[in-house]
């Protein structure tokens, strides 16, 4: 799901978010998975189809068209005698979490590292520019996440965004149930490695995007091994 703030900032930059008006099934499909990957709903919470449905004004049916979406991407389960439970997920999560993130970025890179213009290096340096400036880290946690996606977004790679939108939503979530208390990665650190990645983009320099980007995401892995 896009946060308003991530909203704003594509608006800003004349990039198009999600405009579309939703079915009856999307709109709960999206009300549930926004409230998922915040952590509103907890591992093991049951998830009652008529109480769901009355909630959004609508029909059972939608709501388990929904729930079996969600149960696809393993964001719920269905369960004998016990309906949709939303499920768990492992602290031990996190090494693949950041491996999809580092392949997909990858890819990005190199399948979209020419597409990209004077405008969209523009954009990604005032991304960066403003992670710099927020001590907010909720703010900065949106704008990373936003800034990982920009590539493919921007070079026309809508398949790997996809992909790299749900595996950052997984990534939030862990984070919010298994990862609250942590500080997370060196902000600095990071932020310096963002500029760096926009200037080797532009530069169309693959090799030192790519150094770059492994390193950005072993490093940011890495505090969090230690944690569990």
């Amino acid at each position: 799901m896009i946060s308003d703030l991530r909203q704003d900032v594509l608006y800003t930059f004349c990039m198009e978010p999600l405009t579309d008006t939703p079915t009856k099934q999307q709109a709960v499909y999206r009300s549930l998975r926004d409230q998922l990957v915040t952590g509103a709903l907890q591992p093991g919470e049951r998830l009652v189809i008529d109480r769901i449905a009355e909630a959004h004004g609508v029909s059972a049916i939608p709501v388990r068209e929904a729930l079996s979406q969600l149960e696809r991407e393993g964001l719920v389960e269905i369960r004998p005698h016990a309906g949709a439970v939303v499920s768990d997920i492992p602290a031990s999560a996190v090494r693949e979490i950041f491996a999809l993130l580092e392949a997909f970025e990858v890819v990005s890179c190199r399948l979209g590292m020419k597409k990209l213009t004077e405008k969209d290096f523009r954009f990604l340096h005032d991304l960066a520019e403003q992670m710099k400036e927020t001590n907010d880290l909720d703010t900065w946690l949106n704008l990373n996440r936003l800034f990982h996606e920009s590539v493919p977004r921007l070079a026309g790679l809508p398949r790997i965004e996809e992909q790299m939108v749900r595996v950052g939503e997984s990534w939030e979530r862990l984070r919010r149930l298994r990862f609250a208390d942590h500080k997370g990665e060196d902000k600095a650190r990071a932020d310096r490695q963002h500029v760096q990645l926009v200037r080797a983009l532009e530069k169309a320099d693959e090799d030192q995007a790519l150094e770059i980007i492994r390193k950005h995401n072993r490093e940011a892995l890495q505090p969090y091994l230690v944690h569990g």
